[in-house]
């Protein structure tokens, strides 16, 4: 490289004036200096005809550069996202700061911001290149494939030429790095087992004023919730009693279980497996309390994080196929590069360190352990599988932290995946109902069979197509086979898989015009008529023909391929994947077809494409012999279990039978920190655009006056979308510095949130998933709105099956579904505003339902507030700021 110039960010403006403004020149031999960027393009390095620029956003500057550099100059301009991509794939930061902080690990302190930003720019290239300058030239010939096309294939060519040049005799790998530092799962252990406390009241002590854990941890505050917590497990586990604890926001309810946990599972030799719902929790509990709790307790312990297969990668797939990358577009080939750079550094395999993976589901399947006939110890990758690592990790663990899709799984295969145990932490266990249906249930979606269809023949990348070129070499290597019999079933598959594809598409064609404008829909004879319920019937009938035409010529290329040959078992292992995904889709649709019981339901969902579903609506026989009388002890925890004081709405619909419950309000001092208003003149029962237009001026008058830091949560997309439009027209109009954002119009969940935080004028607009798991501590979340009671819609699929199979054993739907349902949804919504003992702000409810309905008291005696306000919009608007003095400003 003779000269390199580093550009700052283009400016913004109109594009004829957008430009940057400095930039860093560097010569080899030579220190690199600042000069402006006038100067280098009234200079001769305009001319240079050997001239590399590194750019932060490629896209931005190309246009610009094409006013300074004619097609004939030898100019080439390199995206660092490209570099980052290769080289860093566990890097995801939008921001040129944090990015050369987690590259670098060096904080630059530059006067002028543009400065600053070129020499950032000038650091990440360096730390590519030092990075590139390690690697293995296999490897790099490997990157060097995949990142032909894009902008950073002149970074790779001119590392291989350094790396030949300057290490002539360095060795070429011929297998596929990975970490050598694992480690010994095999190695002696000292034993501490004298260490671990006889007593299982000292898992209760650790929590007590002068305990352990206020000995051992800086700025640990006591709490009696999480003594109380932690004793009540305690005796579930030496009781071999089952438990379920409601703990508020503030217990410390991860310790509180991990302790008791750990002590059990050291004292007596007993696994103990804690299943979450959220990764975010999951990585808390091993990445964060586990490893705190391994420094405080004085005896020893060992920890596994278990995933699914398809979550590893499969260091033998990645080998041996090469043809992924050949139909692949640019940012896949940056992702393929990455992955293979990425594999020699990880020390789990674990997909889920790589941030940047949307939209790349096929590659991570097509790499992941998955496949049905996969088996670790009889594989030649068996030392360096990141699968049976997790796995004897797992079997040697005290604690295996899991999730409840993995949990629902093992019960699907027969307890197949995780390793025997008898002692279960469910934590966020108002989810474990729901991921039940969707893990013991049955979904297909047309753009689903497509995929699938077009990984079979005509896909960019097929297993057609990939047999066609490999069938010359094999008929070569094996002459005696009957290569014309191959070729005639072969010839099946174009028009087997094109056949199973149109029968698709036309049962799809009649789930769409029965949906209409509809969310979702039960499909059985009462709800669609019985002619058209034929006709369904009749079309999966026919679809089930055409996917098992498709699996006998599957199954015939199998056996062809059934010769002991490496070259071939590659081949005939993604057949053997293929037919069984689609014998999961015939199974699911015979289910449909041959089982009308009344504790399953088949419905359409339609969430921007429309899915066929079916699923056991009682899951409570399942769960409670699979998992509840099995074990020793089955603890459920989570903020929200309980409708007043009452479990049984939980644990009727999982089957558990025999517990133990407590419980334990939250620490924090609500009546004092928030206030909970109910406006009165919104009534439900007006017209929807008059409601909606009083609503969005209601929610404008109260961002004006705290300036944002307002989260809006609704039931209803349509509603939402239509008050998000009011105050979006409205604000534009006034030209308010304040700033809406809402669900499904502006962008992804995560992405809202991280813009709601980062910018404090800020009106943010939510449905189903805001209602929890939402954690805004501190001054950016000071008001939470509630639009209308949480209710599930009466005809939503699930609901209607569930209020039916409750009305046919003379039970009331509304009193032990929707009420229950509804309240527990109440409860997660109001706990987003408090999170923290400093955290203040208000919760206002514009349900005038929750005071005019018998029901109205079941919302408000779940809250842990001794009183609330209610009057019209002005009133509790006086009534909000005559109090600003106690909910907007800070505790004292």
């Amino acid at each position: 490289m003779q000269q390199i110039l580093i550009l700052s960010p283009v400016l913004s403006g109109a594009p004829e004036d957008m430009a940057p403004t400095v930039c860093l020149r560097w010569v080899k031999g030579r220190w690199p200096y600042y000069i402006p960027w006038k100067d280098i393009v009234t200079r001769s390095e305009a001319n240079d005809n050997d001239l590399i620029l590194f750019v932060y956003d490629r896209r931005k500057f190309v246009p610009v550069l094409k006013k300074y550099f004619t097609d004939d100059q030898r100019v080439t301009v390199i995206d660092i996202n490209d570099c980052v991509s290769v080289f860093y794939p566990t890097a995801s930061f939008d921001n040129l700061k944090e990015l050369a902080l987690f590259i670098t690990h060096k904080q630059r302190r530059i006067s002028s911001p543009l400065n600053e930003d070129v020499r950032l720019i000038w650091d990440i290239v360096k730390s590519c290149w030092q990075k590139g300058m390690a690697c293995d030239l296999s490897l790099l010939a490997r990157i060097a494939e995949f990142t032909q096309g894009t902008s950073c294939q002149p970074f790779i060519q001119e590392l291989k030429k350094e790396i030949i040049h300057n290490y002539p005799d360095r060795p070429i790998r011929t297998s596929p790095a990975s970490n050598s530092a694992w480690q010994n799962l095999f190695a002696a252990e000292q034993d501490d087992s004298d260490l671990i406390p006889d007593s299982p009241a000292w898992a209760v002590a650790c929590f007590q004023k002068d305990g352990l854990l206020s000995q051992r941890i800086e700025g640990y505050e006591n709490r009696t919730i999480q003594a109380n917590m932690a004793k009540e497990i305690v005796v579930g586990l030496t009781g071999g009693q089952n438990v379920v604890i409601e703990a508020g926001t503030g217990t410390g309810k991860t310790l509180a279980y991990l302790i008791p946990a750990l002590w059990y599972a050291r004292k007596y030799e007993e696994k103990v497996i804690v299943a979450t719902h959220t990764i975010t929790l999951q990585e808390q509990l091993f990445n964060k309390d586990l490893p705190l709790l391994l420094k405080v307790l004085p005896f020893q312990f060992r920890t596994a994080l278990l995933k699914g297969k398809g979550n590893y990668l499969c260091l033998k797939r990645m080998h041996h196929d090469n043809h992924l990358s050949e139909a692949a577009s640019s940012n896949e080939r940056l992702m393929l590069a990455g992955l293979h750079l990425w594999a020699g550094e990880t020390l789990t395999g674990d997909f889920g360190e790589l941030p940047n993976t949307q939209g790349f589901n096929y590659v991570l399947k097509f790499y992941g352990a998955d496949n049905p006939l996969c088996k670790p110890t009889e594989c030649s990758y068996m030392s360096r599988c990141w699968l049976y690592k997790a796995r004897k990790t797992a079997d040697r663990a005290d604690v295996i932290v899991i999730n409840h899709s993995l949990l629902l799984a093992d019960i699907k295969t027969n307890n197949k995946i995780l390793p025997e145990y008898s002692n279960l932490i469910i934590d966020e266990a108002h989810n474990i109902y729901q991921t039940a249906l969707k893990q013991l249930g049955f979904e297909l979606s047309l753009e689903q069979m497509s995929r699938l269809a077009e990984s079979i023949y005509g896909g960019r990348v097929n297993l057609y197509n990939q047999i066609k070129k490999k069938r010359i070499g094999w008929a070569e290597l094996f002459p005696s086979l009957n290569w014309s019999e191959f070729d005639r079933l072969l010839g099946q598959i174009p028009d087997c898989t094109s056949a199973a594809v149109e029968q698709t598409k036309e049962l799809f064609g009649l789930f769409n015009s029965l949906l209409h404008n509809q969310p979702s829909l039960r499909l059985d004879a009462e709800k669609i008529g019985q002619d058209v319920f034929q006709l369904q019937c009749l079309s999966i009938e026919n679809l089930i023909i055409r996917l098992h035409s498709l699996t006998d010529w599957l199954d015939k290329l199998i056996t062809f391929l059934s010769f002991d040959s490496d070259q071939l078992e590659e081949t005939r292992l993604e057949i053997i994947r293929i037919k069984n995904d689609i014998g999961l889709i015939m199974d699911g649709l015979i289910t449909i077809n041959n089982n009308p019981e009344q504790d399953r339901v088949t419905y359409l969902e339609k969430n921007q494409i429309i899915y066929l579903k079916n699923t056991l609506i009682n899951v409570a026989p399942v769960l409670s012999k699979r998992i509840f009388s099995k074990n020793n002890c089955t603890v459920l925890t989570s903020a929200t279990l309980s409708v007043a004081g009452d479990f049984s709405y939980l644990t009727r619909d999982i089957g558990m039978e025999d517990y133990m419950s407590v419980k334990l309000d939250s620490p924090f001092d609500y009546n004092r920190q928030m206030l909970l208003c109910v406006v009165k003149d919104l009534p439900v029962r007006l017209p929807e655009d008059q409601l909606a237009q009083r609503t969005a001026s209601f929610i404008l008058e109260i961002a004006e006056k705290i300036n944002g830091g307002i989260l809006v949560l609704f039931t209803s997309h349509r509603y939402l979308r239509r008050v998000s439009q009011i105050i979006e027209a409205q604000l534009n109009e006034d030209g308010s510095k304040l700033h809406v954002r809402a669900q499904g119009i502006h962008g992804a969940r995560e992405d809202l949130l991280r813009e709601f935080m980062d910018r404090k004028q800020s009106i943010l607009l939510g449905t189903n998933s805001f209602w929890e798991g939402v954690d805004l501590p501190g001054d950016c979340l000071r008001c939470v709105i509630m639009v209308r009671l949480p209710f599930c819609p009466p005809d939503t699929p699930i609901m209607e099956a569930k209020a039916r199979l409750l009305e046919s054993q003379g039970r009331d739907p509304f009193y032990e579904l929707n009420l229950p349902e509804a309240v527990i949804r109440f409860k997660q919504g109001f706990g987003r505003l408090i999170r923290t003992k400093n955290d203040r702000g208000v919760v206002i409810v514009l349900d005038d339902r929750i005071v005019n309905k018998r029901y109205g008291r079941f919302f408000l005696k779940a809250l842990p507030i001794s009183s609330f306000y209610q009057g019209s919009t002005d009133e509790v608007l006086a009534r909000i700021f005559a109090d600003d003095y106690l909910i907007f400003s800070p505790l004292t």
